[in-house]
């Protein structure tokens, strides 16, 4: 049985989008889906709050919620998606900046050492 993983962001459009996706291909690969949401806010506050709000999107649409803790998101969610035995990680496309200072949280991920396949979701708009 295959397990697909899904970071969830901030923004709640494209959190929507990549619920639907990672629920979707989790239905044709017969397998699972648990979502990760990383937020070092306590509530109450705006970022936690809408944490919550991400994390029963994903509950609604049959996904397992996992909440952490992290400062460094890439790895934290290299770290979940190993322990969870994640075959498949699906990310937001980050968004385009025009100055970069470093590599995104994306950037990181997909260029790590890792037991599982990532996939970029493109077109998902806010």
């Amino acid at each position: 049985m295959a397990s697909v993983g899904v970071a969830l962001p901030e923004d709640s459009d494209v959190a929507q989008e990549l619920v639907e996706r990672a629920e979707a291909l989790a239905q044709q690969l017969n397998g699972r889906w648990v979502a990760f949401v990383i937020c070092n806010a306590s509530l109450p506050s705006a970022k936690a709050e809408n944490a919550m709000r991400q994390a029963e999107l994903a509950m609604l649409r049959g996904g397992t919620v996992f909440f952490c803790e992290g400062d460094d998101v890439a790895q934290t969610l290299l770290e979940l998606a190993a322990r969870e035995h994640i075959d498949i990680l699906i990310l937001g496309a980050p968004e385009r900046r025009r100055w970069r200072f470093g590599r995104s949280t994306v950037e990181r991920v997909v260029r790590a050492h890792r037991a599982f396949d990532v996939v970029v979701a493109g077109n998902v708009q806010s």
